[in-house]
């Protein structure tokens, strides 16, 4: 099943996610870990890291929380996303935009969720080390370390905001294709009454038969249809044939 998982972010490009900075969630990214690194040297948590200790550790275990929070949004997000989309929508909007579009939407969340798990694991090993009295790691690999950490969850937090907005996109793109399938039902039953009337026209003529009769007899094979709406039926065909 893991493999699986892999083998969907391969196929939809999910990993390049991470480094596509013409992404909103990428250059948010980006820049909120300039920021942190900014702060964290301004005010030297290095070598003033007791001091900050007891902050990390809070800042850590409260962000754990808020990632398990998170899912829940992932959760209503495809309870939208499913309950607004139906098998004739679908049809539709892939049909402009390509087939696997929907598909592509909802690995999004995936690839989020499986995200949101590994920083849920990456926080808890942050507070239990926090909590060591092992010598602070170096320099270089501390701000190696904060600016890793900083983009990762800058990202995931810009990342659900994007598939919000994708959420909110889906009612408007829902209904822009019910319009358009709704249009092409109407065109397609309109050609199917010409159609049908341009046959029953070189049938009269051919045939010689009245008008009349060809109510008559569409009257019969009403009847013979099993369709409890067979005298609204007949009196739409009175009413469009008269």
């Amino acid at each position: 099943m893991e493999t699986r998982i892999f083998k969907r972010f391969s196929k939809h490009n999910k990993w390049n996610d991470y480094y596509n900075f013409k992404s909103f969630e990428c250059k948010m990214a980006l820049i909120t870990m300039i920021v942190t690194l900014i702060i964290f040297k301004v005010l030297n948590i290095y070598s003033n890291f007791n001091t900050y200790l007891l902050s990390l550790q809070n800042m850590t275990i409260y962000t754990f929380q808020a990632l398990i929070g998170m899912l829940g949004i992932i959760l209503a997000g495809l309870a939208i996303i499913v309950g607004v989309l139906n098998k004739e929508s679908i049809k539709s909007i892939e049909k402009h935009n390509g087939k696997g579009s929907i598909q592509g939407a909802l690995i999004s969340f995936e690839f989020l969720a499986f995200n949101i798990g590994i920083g849920i694991f990456v926080f808890v090993l942050i507070n239990l080390v926090l909590y060591s009295d092992k010598d602070l790691i170096s320099f270089f690999f501390f701000y190696f370390i904060v600016a890793v950490v900083s983009y990762f969850l800058a990202f995931i937090i810009f990342y659900t905001i994007s598939l919000i907005g994708n959420c909110i996109r889906v009612f408007y793109i829902n209904d822009i294709y019910s319009d358009i399938s709704a249009k092409e039902r109407s065109t397609y039953d309109e050609a199917n009454e010409v159609r049908i009337d341009y046959l029953l026209s070189t049938l009269q003529k051919q045939m010689n038969i009245s008008p009349e009769e060809i109510l008559e007899d569409l009257d019969k094979l009403t009847d013979s249809i099993n369709s409890p709406n067979k005298e609204a039926v007949k009196k739409y065909l009175r009413d469009y044939y008269s």
